[in-house]
């Protein structure tokens, strides 16, 4: 019996995921997704006691996914430079959220959380994003000195991750306007190659400006 539950809750579980993905959150029915996963409409309540829960479990399934996948680390040893720990965030972010087919439910998902947030970017944020920006911050900071302000950590780290998401938000407007470009697996090497060279030679400049002591840039003497 156990096994049998563990099977339905995997159909609903996959079929939500292609649903959510398409429609979003509000103009999905647990009446089309019970019919795709071949399930009767108590079977939702039964599993994930609504559809707000089963939207919360799909996002976590499909994010559990995406990062058994392509985890942030992305097969690093603990030495790993911070310049190694950088190619290897970027080029996990784009796997698990626009280079690979696979994951595009979820990047899909993501985007609309970001676009249209519904209760469960709460839970994305102290589940995940929150953890990941840490993350990335912790890279940008060992690439920076020391007495860089921290603003400036915090927003050299977002401007990472706006690249990043740059692939994820505006696929449809780049195939309409380079029709040539692509964005499969067999180029994750040309993309994630461009942001990290622009990315390491924007804040090799920050770091020179830092050491020269620019305002703004350096720890004001009132904070060291």
């Amino acid at each position: 019996m156990e096994t049998e539950h563990s099977e339905t809750r995997i159909r609903i579980l996959d079929a939500a995921a292609a649903i959510f993905a398409e429609h979003g959150f509000a103009a999905t029915t647990i009446r089309q997704i019970c019919s795709q996963a071949q399930v009767n409409l108590a079977a939702v309540n039964y599993h994930f006691g609504g559809k707000e829960g089963l939207y919360r479990d799909t996002i976590r399934y499909l994010r559990t996914r995406a990062y058994e996948s392509y985890p942030i680390a992305y097969g690093l040893t603990a030495d790993a430079s911070a310049e190694e720990q950088l190619r290897a965030f970027v080029r996990s972010f784009l796997l698990r959220t626009s280079f690979d087919e696979k994951n595009q439910e979820f990047g899909t998902i993501v985007m609309r959380e970001l676009v249209e947030p519904t209760t469960a970017l709460d839970m994305m944020l102290d589940e995940g994003i929150r953890s990941l920006f840490g993350q990335l911050v912790g890279i940008v900071s060992d690439l920076l000195p020391e007495n860089t302000d921290a603003e400036i950590v915090l927003a050299s780290a977002r401007s990472i991750i706006s690249q990043c998401l740059f692939y994820l938000f505006s696929r449809s407007v780049i195939s309409r306007m380079s029709p040539e470009e692509k964005f499969g697996l067999e180029d994750l090497d040309r993309v994630s190659e461009q942001i990290l060279l622009f990315c390491l030679c924007a804040l090799k400049e920050i770091g020179a400006k830092v050491n020269n002591a620019s305002p703004g840039i350096a720890k004001r003497q009132d904070q060291n």
